[in-house]
């Protein structure tokens, strides 16, 4: 028994290459973008969540009279300033992968196009010759039709029935 991959057409397996290395290095890029918008997330959380608890700490534990605002953990600048970062880092992210996949679409939109172009014409060429068949096998039937006599029921069936 032949397997799917030894029945395709030359045209077909062409073009199933073309798409499955377009999809695979499509893939590869989302899956990159995901790992650096993970690490920037990670890293911000991790940055949030150590000057939150710094500030917690001084908060509880340090006694009011001792309080002094230049030695509170976070001021308020610095946190935009993270902030700034985060936002620029997010974009840095999303420009990088708009550039991965416009570089991927020049790379395998061409190739994909040619090879479904071959797949169509080799899919056309098909069926015009199977076409050409039918009506070949159509006419040689029709052709055995005529070379047997008519029986005398059908040759006298157009004056109706008489009995």
């Amino acid at each position: 028994m032949n397997s799917f991959v030894e029945t395709l057409s030359p045209a077909a397996r062409n073009h199933a290459e073309a798409r499955i290395d377009y999809y695979a290095d499509l893939t590869q890029s989302v899956l990159r973008s995901l790992r650096q918008l993970s690490e920037v997330n990670v890293q911000f959380s991790r940055e949030v969540l150590d000057n939150s608890t710094a500030a917690l700490r001084y908060a509880l534990l340090t006694p009011p009279n001792e309080r002094n605002p230049e030695n509170a953990p976070q001021q308020t600048g610095e946190l935009l300033h993270k902030l700034q970062s985060y936002h620029q880092q997010l974009a840095k992210v999303v420009t990088d992968f708009q550039a991965d996949i416009n570089q991927i679409a020049q790379e395998h939109v061409p190739q994909a196009t040619r090879t479904a172009t071959e797949l169509a014409d080799a899919g056309r060429k098909a069926a015009g010759k199977h076409l050409a068949d039918e009506a070949s096998r159509f006419a040689s039937i029709a052709q055995q039709n005529q070379a047997f006599p008519q029986a005398a029921s059908v040759q006298s069936a157009g004056e109706g029935n008489k009995n």
